[in-house]
């Protein structure tokens, strides 16, 4: 058992004999995936859960059940070449045992992954592809082109909690970076003494345009609050949208990409 402090009283885990209860199950859907498992144990609800609370172990806990399951799908994929069509490859087949034959290469079994698995070459080609047409099909009027239009969508300062205390909260809770620096070089994204995200951010009084990179958010030098242990000011606040914020009350970056370049990058 990996987990004893999670599951004291040594539950099963998933199985492939797993079925749905009695009203979630249908004539094609019986048993529940791997995925459905995760994606119940990881479900936060009413009342105090051990796994939720665990801190670091649940961080391993959830990287564990991604790994299985993204084995689980790529398994999935070797065993059923011939069912996904992987015949309609043959010609890149063949250009690949042309190139591993001439540069004296020795291959293996080549299993083709089909767009539908997220992170590989041909989904990322495809999300681009995507990117690309809302680029085209939108024309100059639909851009966000002033610092007034940023300014409408993305927010780089907490709000006065007077005025919205719900998302003060949110933001000095998901919102704020680090710490790194001098106030914290233990932290993971220090490199050679300098935050590899360029925090702490300068102060700046308006915004910038970059035109082909991320504005440089308005960030006014305000009184500092306190985050945990440390005093926070605004060069500390990740980019994010108010609405956003408030609707999944969670961390959600958001950043304006108003050129081809910053899209292709995305």
């Amino acid at each position: 058992m990996t987990y004893p402090l999670l599951f004291p009283r040594g539950e099963c885990s998933w199985n492939t004999e797993m079925e749905h209860v009695e009203e979630r199950r249908t004539a094609k859907r019986t048993r529940v995936t791997q995925l459905q498992y995760y994606a119940y144990r990881l479900s936060q609800r009413n009342g105090f859960s051990i796994l939720h609370n665990s801190g670091k172990l649940f961080q391993q806990y959830i990287v564990d059940a991604y790994v299985k399951n993204e084995g689980s799908r790529l398994h999935f994929l070797r065993q059923n070449q011939e069912d996904l069509r992987i015949e309609l490859y043959r010609g890149l087949l063949d250009a690949l045992e042309c190139r591993a034959h001439n540069e004296n290469i020795r291959t293996g079994k080549l299993i083709i992954l089909p767009s539908s698995f997220q992170g590989s070459a041909r989904h990322m080609q495809q999300n681009y592809q995507d990117a690309m047409a809302i680029v085209r099909k939108f024309d100059s009027e639909s851009k966000i082109r002033t610092k007034d239009d940023i300014g409408k969508f993305v927010s780089a300062e907490p709000p006065d909690p007077c005025t919205d205390l719900r998302l003060f909260q949110i933001v000095t809770k998901c919102m704020v970076y680090g710490p790194c620096g001098t106030i914290n070089i233990n932290s993971p994204c220090m490199r050679d003494g300098q935050c590899c995200k360029s925090f702490p951010k300068q102060f700046k009084d308006d915004t910038e345009e970059n035109v082909n990179g991320y504005p440089i958010y308005h960030r006014r030098a305000t009184e500092p609050v306190q985050v945990w242990k440390y005093s926070i000011d605004n060069r500390w606040v990740v980019p994010y949208n108010p609405w956003l914020l408030k609707k999944f009350n969670a961390h959600i970056n958001v950043e304006v990409c108003a050129s081809v370049k910053s899209v292709k990058y995305l």
